[in-house]
């Protein structure tokens, strides 16, 4: 049985990597820092330099859920996709205040290929225009974001890519895969369609039609 796995393309996963590296040296700084400064009794100087630490530390923490927390696999004749939690961003745009800083949370939703009946990857608007009845719950999942009063950079979720399945009984899941590997991406979906001929397959990218024929 096929089992295969796509998640945020290499590239991305080095850069990520570098800015974790600087995230780190900068938590430790001011760790340091702050601990040198309580320890000769500037309190204030020292709670700051923590402070600021733990900043660096949620930054760190985010950077590492963008491209390392999420992934998509073909595994025992499941596709399995482990996704945040809010279904689209490593954070919470439209939380309370600082919320955007506190990452966010994963899910994993596993599905039979043989009860997979539509297969879509493009951009958010591709897909809620051919999504069908069941891809309403799409939209209430993107309503939030698609209304925020947070003046996020809404260009993200415009140009952001999703994947998203629906299967014979009418349900649907869907997940972000902005920046993934689409070359991974596109050879589990033709994967997918072999075990399943009734799959039906869109393509609303230049990206992917590169490999999805």
């Amino acid at each position: 049985m096929a089992e295969l796995k796509a998640r945020v393309n290499s590239a991305i996963r080095v850069k990520t990597l570098v800015v974790i590296a600087a995230y780190t040296i900068l938590f430790l700084f001011c760790l340091g820092m702050g601990i040198y400064d309580i320890f000769i009794d500037r309190i204030l100087y020292g709670v700051l330099f923590i402070a600021v630490g733990l900043v660096f530390v949620a930054l760190l923490l985010i950077k590492m859920n963008s491209a390392f927390g999420t992934y998509v696999q073909l595994k025992g004749g499941k596709l399995y996709m482990k996704s945040w939690e809010n279904n689209f961003l490593p954070y919470d745009v439209n939380g309370s205040f600082m919320s955007d800083m506190i990452p966010a949370k994963t899910k994993m939703t596993a599905v039979p290929v043989n009860d997979i009946s539509y297969v879509l990857v493009g951009t958010k608007d591709f897909v809620k225009k051919n999504a069908t009845v069941a891809g309403k719950k799409l939209q209430r999942a993107l309503y939030p974001y698609e209304h925020s009063k947070k003046k996020f950079k809404s260009g993200v979720l415009n140009h952001m890519e999703l994947l998203y399945v629906e299967t014979v009984d009418g349900s649907c899941s869907f997940m972000c895969v902005h920046d993934y590997d689409a070359e991974r991406i596109s050879k589990i979906i033709k994967t997918m369609y072999e075990m399943n001929k009734d799959i039906s397959v869109k393509i609303g990218s230049s990206i992917y039609r590169k490999y999805l024929k």
